[in-house]
């Protein structure tokens, strides 16, 4: 799928693969939004993709250039990004993602649906209602009780699941807004430092959706 030591992936017939993949490599490096490029491949030619795997991070560790469609990338589209498969860049996150992709890149694809990068995300993704906090509490416990002080990932599904949350509703309370504001806040808090792994963290979680 990849060259061993890069982040390059193309997924296939997985998009909830590729999301989970995606927030798997901003918590691993620490990836501001600012340092996250989605491209959608029905619009752009991969001349332009490649221009933004040569624009380096500013605030992250890492970048990350995520494509979707890749089943609307030309076959010449292809022959020129495999010369960056060949040769990827280390401050590069590239990901590509559709149901289908077209030679050479073929040979670089997973299609398989198995990976679990973080062990939240994939029972996350099917979550959305407001019953499903009691749920969501006890894989935070489950996730914290095997990695301690671990709050990256699990602030990340949070995130997922209010996301889910808020695309479910038809109007969005204000009690859904604040939990969501109040993350959002949390997470960045954490990824500066400002808030520091413990116990009183997972108990304002456990809080927060019980």
């Amino acid at each position: 799928m990849k060259k061993k030591n890069s982040d390059n992936y193309i997924i296939l017939g997985h998009p909830e693969q590729a999301e989970e993949l995606k927030l798997h490599l901003i918590n691993r490096y620490v990836i501001q939004d600012f340092d996250i490029k989605t491209i959608f491949a029905d619009e752009t030619p991969a001349v332009k993709i490649l221009e933004e795997t040569e624009f380096l991070p500013l605030f992250s560790q890492k970048k990350i250039v995520y494509v979707k469609n890749a089943e609307k990338l030309l076959k010449s589209d292809c022959e020129m990004l495999k010369e960056y498969f060949d040769m990827p860049s280390p401050h590069i996150c590239l990901i590509i993602a559709g149901k289908s992709i077209k030679a050479p890149l073929d040979d670089f694809a997973d299609v398989s649906p198995e990976k679990d990068f973080t062990g939240l995300f994939p029972r996350i993704f099917k979550m959305g209602t407001r019953d499903d906090g009691d749920r969501l509490v006890a894989l935070f416990r489950e996730h914290l009780k095997n990695n301690e002080r671990d709050f990256a990932p699990v602030i990340s599904a949070a995130l997922v699941y209010m996301r889910n949350v808020v695309r479910k509703q038809r109007k969005v309370d204000r009690r859904t807004l604040n939990k969501y504001m109040k993350l959002q806040e949390l997470d960045f808090n954490l990824k500066t430092g400002q808030v520091h792994p413990g116990p009183e963290l997972e108990i304002f979680l456990c809080y927060l959706f019980s």
